[in-house]
């Protein structure tokens, strides 16, 4: 029988790719994947673990929805980390919004550039 067999990658839709790839590199130091050429501008950014960030430069649909303040009742994806710690003083420094779980997890949500939301929560393999 078929299965589920890991996370591959997400899609977020941007106004600016060669922007939020800068944001995302500064604050996640990460590199840049091969990307084939789809017919519009983008990046594949490497997550690790064979798991990507697609960053699309297009027409968002969903440009006049209403989005909830607090990023974790809102669509996001979320990145295991090993230490919250140096992006919240990352995030503090550059001046970037966030907010702290209210589940009492640690962990943080966000929203880049162009209002998409993210968390960084911490994940330790024991």
């Amino acid at each position: 029988m078929a299965k589920v067999v890991g996370f591959d990658h997400v899609s977020i839709i941007v106004k600016d790719a060669e922007a939020s790839l800068a944001f995302y590199q500064s604050l996640l130091d990460v590199d840049v994947l091969q990307r084939p050429n789809l017919g519009f501008p983008g990046y594949w950014v490497d997550l690790y673990a064979g798991q990507s960030l697609h960053i699309m430069q297009l027409d968002n649909p969903n440009q006049s929805t209403i989005r909830p303040e607090h990023g974790g009742r809102d669509y996001h994806f979320a990145l295991r980390v090993d230490s919250i710690d140096e992006f919240v003083v990352k995030l503090t420094e550059i001046g970037h919004p966030f907010t702290l779980s209210r589940s009492g997890r640690k962990a943080l949500f966000s929203k880049d550039l162009d209002n998409n939301a993210f968390e960084l929560f911490e994940y330790s393999v024991n």
